[in-house]
């Protein structure tokens, strides 16, 4: 690639408007533009809540299997809550001393969704919560396709 348009990616990125997901910027990686991706804040239509989300693909848009991953997380998100429940109350214990709540969207925030590489098998991504108490901690937790990992936590 050449030097010139290596700069113009870097400091005037392209912008798309998509269908589903609306205004998406890339976000191109110098020293490994196969891990480029367009980042944007989706309206997440279980939630009803903007949530930030990485959808991997070059400069021509999102690679349609990362779009595919995406679109099909509405109708598996109460699945995916179930499995990142045990990781969630984990933190809350360890982190805040308390149990997590029935209803986790009290305590917490969906943050976002993010994706490396969306053709690996078993897929890798993330989910991503922020508490909305008093103390504020970043909460990710890593899935390997539908299997919860341990968590990170950021404060």
């Amino acid at each position: 690639m050449g030097i010139l348009k290596n700069l113009k990616l870097r400091f005037s990125p392209p912008r798309i408007t998509d269908p589903d997901f609306g205004s998406l910027l890339f976000m191109f990686i110098p020293n490994a533009p196969e891990r480029s991706y367009w980042e944007c804040e989706w309206k997440f239509p279980t939630t009803g809540t903007e949530i930030s989300i990485g959808l991997p693909g070059g400069e021509s848009g999102p690679l349609p299997v990362a779009r595919q991953f995406y679109l099909s997380l509405p109708g598996r998100f109460e699945q995916i809550l179930a499995a990142a429940r045990p990781q969630l109350q984990e933190v809350f214990r360890t982190w805040l001393q308390q149990d997590l709540p029935q209803d986790i969207f009290t305590v917490v925030k969906l943050a976002g969704f993010g994706l490396d590489d969306a053709r690996a098998q078993p897929v890798q991504w993330d989910i991503s919560f922020e508490t909305t108490g008093d103390k504020w901690l970043g909460i990710i937790i890593p899935f390997v396709g539908d299997t919860a990992q341990k968590a990170t936590v950021d404060t």
